[in-house]
Order: C-alpha cells, then sequence, then structure tokens
C-alpha cells in the first residue's frame, strides 16, 4: 500500500487536473443545492402554512426566556403536530443528505480511479434508491453517536471504522447499510492509524485558512472581502483534495485484497 505522502501527491494531481477539477465541484454543488432546496422547502412550506416544529418551539422559548418572558408548555395537540413535522423534516433531509452524500463519493472515486464513463450520471445515482442511501446515513449516524457516547475517543475510532462505507455503496448500491457498514469494518482492521495520519497531514493547511479568515475579520473592509474570497477559495480546493485523497486511500486497500 502508498504511503500518505504518496497518496497525497497522486491525489493532488487529479484533484487539480483540468479533466477532474470541474467534475467534481460540479456534482459536489449540484447535489449540496439539491440537498438544501428540498429542506428550504418544506421549511417555507411549515412558514406559509404556521406549522412548527420543535426546534422552532425551543428557539421561541429560549427567546421568551431571555426576554423575561414566560412560555407556555405545548397542549398534547400541538406537541403532536410537532411531534409529526419534525419528523418529516428530518426524513427529507436524511434522504436529500444521502443523496449528497452518495453523488459526493462516486464522484471522487472516479476521480481517483479516473474512469470516465458514466461519471456523471453514477454521481447522480442517489435519485434512484434514495432509501438506500438515507438508511446508511442514519444507521451510520446512530453508531458513531452511540459510541461518542463513550467519550470521545471511541467516537473517533468509530468514525475511523465505518469511513469506507461510501465508498462501498457507491460500488455496491444494492447492499444493505449493514453490509456496508460491516464491510468497511472489516477493510478497517489495521489501517485506521493510517487514515487518521491521512486526514492530520490537512490540519496545517486548514488552521492556514482559518488565520485567514480571522485576519480578515480584525481588519475589515475591502481588505476582509479579499481575505475571505481567499479563505472561501482555499476551502473549496481543501476539501477537493482531501476527498479525492480518502478515495485514492481506498483504492489502495482495495489492491490489498
Amino acid at each position: 500500500m502508498k504511503t500518505n505522502a504518496e497518496i497525497k501527491r497522486e491525489s493532488f494531481k487529479l484533484a487539480f487536473s483540468r479533466k477532474w477539477f470541474w467534475r467534481i465541484i460540479f456534482v459536489l454543488l449540484f447535489v449540496g443545492l439539491i440537498n438544501q432546496f428540498a429542506t428550504g422547502l418544506v421549511k417555507y412550506a411549515y412558514q406559509e402554512l404556521e406549522v412548527q416544529t420543535w426546534m422552532d418551539f425551543l428557539a421561541a422559548k429560549a427567546a421568551a426566556l431571555d426576554a423575561g418572558m414566560d412560555y407556555a408548555v405545548p397542549s398534547r395537540a400541538v406537541a403532536m403536530q410537532m411531534n409529526y413535522s419534525t419528523a418529516f423534516l428530518a426524513f427529507i433531509a436524511i434522504i436529500f443528505g444521502g443523496i449528497a452524500l452518495f453523488g459526493g463519493a462516486s464522484v471522487v472515486l472516479k476521480a481517483a480511479k479516473e474512469e470516465d464513463e458514466r461519471w456523471c450520471r453514477d454521481s447522480l445515482g442517489g435519485f434512484a434508491r434514495p432509501l438506500g442511501v438515507a438508511a446508511l446515513w442514519l444507521l451510520l449516524s446512530v453508531k458513531v453517536f452511540l459510541w461518542s457516547l463513550l467519550l470521545i475517543v471511541p467516537g473517533v475510532v468509530a468514525t475511523y471504522r465505518y469511513s469506507q462505507c461510501w465508498n462501498i455503496k457507491v460500488e455496491n448500491p444494492d447492499w444493505s447499510a449493514a453490509k456496508c457498514l460491516a464491510e468497511s469494518a472489516r477493510m478497517m482492521k489495521g489501517h485506521k492509524m493510517q487514515r487518521f495520519m491521512l486526514d492530520l497531514h490537512f490540519v496545517f493547511i486548514i488552521l492556514v485558512l482559518a488565520m485567514l479568515m480571522i485576519v480578515g475579520i480584525q481588519i475589515g473592509g475591502l481588505l476582509m472581502a479579499f481575505f475571505y474570497m481567499l479563505s472561501m477559495g482555499g476551502t473549496i480546493m481543501l476539501v477537493t483534495w482531501m476527498s479525492v485523497a480518502r478515495a485514492v486511500f481506498y483504492k489502495e486497500l482495495k489492491g490489498l485484497e
């Protein structure tokens, strides 16, 4: 298996090649905007219909308490309505969030393998199996959350244990969520530390981007806009590079079998 330095070099060339950079950006923006549009549409409909969720209730209660006012406890009927509205909003967020994660994993894996065939169509494959990708995201989130309850370290370990589940789902779209997670756990045995160190290699760049943002805020004016744009552009490039590096790491893992 290649070293992390070799993976970084290979992924850099792929991520910023003329062919793949804009493909990755297009897919990530498209599926991300679709996700935001879907959840935003539900929230807008709730506003127009004056439907309240538990998040709205808690925000209003916090605002009332800050103002020194009392906020009435909802009746059973109102509480049930908020249960349904909150559950439906979460369902939409999970569905389209899963589609977005599947799309992002698909296009960067195509880049890592340098597969041109059906790169766009396959990246939108989550729309063909929305319940499958939603189930994977939900089960992954639950497992990582439960491990995180045992303190931070078990949660981090669980994150890396299941880190290959989206790549596995992309290559095996008919697999169940549980099977994808189990296969990821199997593949990552003995490789979690290397993957952790690969992510750690990008920390310096993240710190530099954060410093640019802080400096821009402190300076203000036109220079703030310049530093903000510089930081945002750097963030987009960093996310692209990191995503492809993780896909190359998965490709290397597959090569060991």
